[in-house]
């Protein structure tokens, strides 16, 4: 991420922004979301910060004091989300501005923003056009998508691949869009990795993290992991619909007693830390947060080349066809859906030499996305979006690339 110095910008009067996601269950865009937050909120100390909630789920995160929590009964529905939304904003009044995370969330926002004339910021935390491939109604979900992104004021892809993406398959023009990362702050993880682990550990392990859903690709890793036999067992935290097909899986494999499944632990990095390092198997990320998380802590990582954060992050490339797993700049990685090439990258780190040096790397590529230079972007982003707020032109705000 470029480490460029943003002008100093002038205090916001007092406006209404609101935050806007689907929940605050205990994915990575939702811990984005609160991290960013929580940097973002002492820089808007005359403005009146919310946060909805679209889903009434359980809440995995953390957010700071003062911000006001609404929870909507979207269920998971666009449509029934519309509605909830409308009604809330018909009674309360609509913010001057709302930044969303995540699809549904960032499609109404834009919508809603045509009605309202709030200014829409939205984020786009995957790699969408494969993210939607395997999603139930994919041509409806990127015509909607087409539709609605474009119409924005300001739309935040977390990495180039994605922006790429944006542009190419779903409309939206480049002067539009300004990459930002998540805001990664090492010493803040390092402190809590210092607390006990939450969760009963094995004496050793390497590390997997993640919603256990399709894209996420656990099955491959899986495979790769029985294949390669390493002698540290496998942790995957996270929770998912995907559960019991990969205990049977573990069953089927032999590995039961191996391979571990705690469940979504709120604070992940004394697991992080005391891996060997972590894995990603994944078939679709945007921008990596776990992976850069791990980095911070000093930890070696392996990850596929999906599309379209790991190989930006991790400073190379394995194509799929290539089958094999390649030495990066920063880490490992490997082609997708390919568990021999994992199988191989896992053989790799059994080097206790390699693991040092991958590790090392890795940490001294994690300060590349510190706190500062992502909440100067989004606070230049919010001053340009709104000309309520500043005179300022974009341009002399942000830069529009990482």
């Amino acid at each position: 991420m470029n480490q460029m110095r943003i002008p100093d910008l002038p205090p916001l009067p007092p406006r209404k922004i609101t935050f806007l996601i689907n929940s605050m269950e205990g994915g990575g865009a939702e811990r984005a979301m609160a991290n960013l937050i929580g940097h973002l909120l002492p820089h808007l100390p005359d403005c009146r910060v919310e946060l909805i909630l679209l889903d009434d789920l359980p809440r995995a995160q953390v957010l700071p004091e003062g911000v006001r929590v609404v929870t909507l009964d979207g269920g998971g529905s666009m449509l029934r989300s519309a509605r909830a939304l409308a009604r809330y904003w018909l009674k309360g009044g609509a913010p001057d501005l709302c930044i969303s995370f995540l699809a549904r969330a960032n499609c109404l926002n834009a919508w809603f923003a045509q009605a309202t004339g709030h200014e829409a910021i939205i984020s786009e935390r995957v790699q969408t056009s494969a993210h939607l491939a395997s999603a139930r109604g994919a041509a409806v979900l990127r015509l909607i998508t087409r539709l609605s992104y474009p119409r924005a004021a300001a739309v935040v892809p977390v990495s180039q691949g994605v922006a790429l993406d944006l542009e190419r398959n779903f409309g939206v023009k480049s002067a539009r869009m300004t990459v930002i990362g998540n805001p990664i702050d090492a010493a803040h993880l390092q402190r809590l990795a210092l607390q006990a682990p939450a969760i009963a550990l094995p004496k050793r392990y390497l590390l997997a993290m993640g919603r256990l859903v399709t894209n996420k690709n656990f099955p491959m890793l899986l495979a790769a992991y029985a294949k390669a036999n390493p002698k540290a067992d496998l942790v995957i935290l996270g929770e998912g619909s995907e559960r019991a097909a990969l205990t049977k899986q573990i069953a089927a494999l032999g590995l039961t007693g191996r391979v571990h499944l705690p469940g979504f632990v709120a604070n992940p990095y004394p697991v992080i830390a005391g891996s060997d390092y972590l894995v990603s198997a994944s078939n679709a990320e945007g921008f990596p947060n776990t992976l850069i998380e791990a980095m911070a802590l000093g930890r070696a990582v392996v990850a596929t080349d999906c599309p379209s954060g790991p190989a930006e992050v991790l400073g190379g490339d394995a194509p799929i066809g290539s089958g094999r797993a390649v030495r990066a700049a920063h880490g490992v990685l490997c082609p997708m859906n390919d568990s021999q090439a994992m199988a191989e990258a896992l053989g790799w780190l059994e080097d206790v030499a390699l693991r040092t040096t991958l590790a090392a790397q890795a940490q001294s590529r994690a300060q590349d996305f510190g706190v500062d230079a992502v909440v100067h972007r989004y606070l230049g982003l919010i001053h340009a979006a709104c000309p309520r707020f500043a005179a300022a032109s974009p341009d002399a705000l942000i830069g529009k690339g990482d």
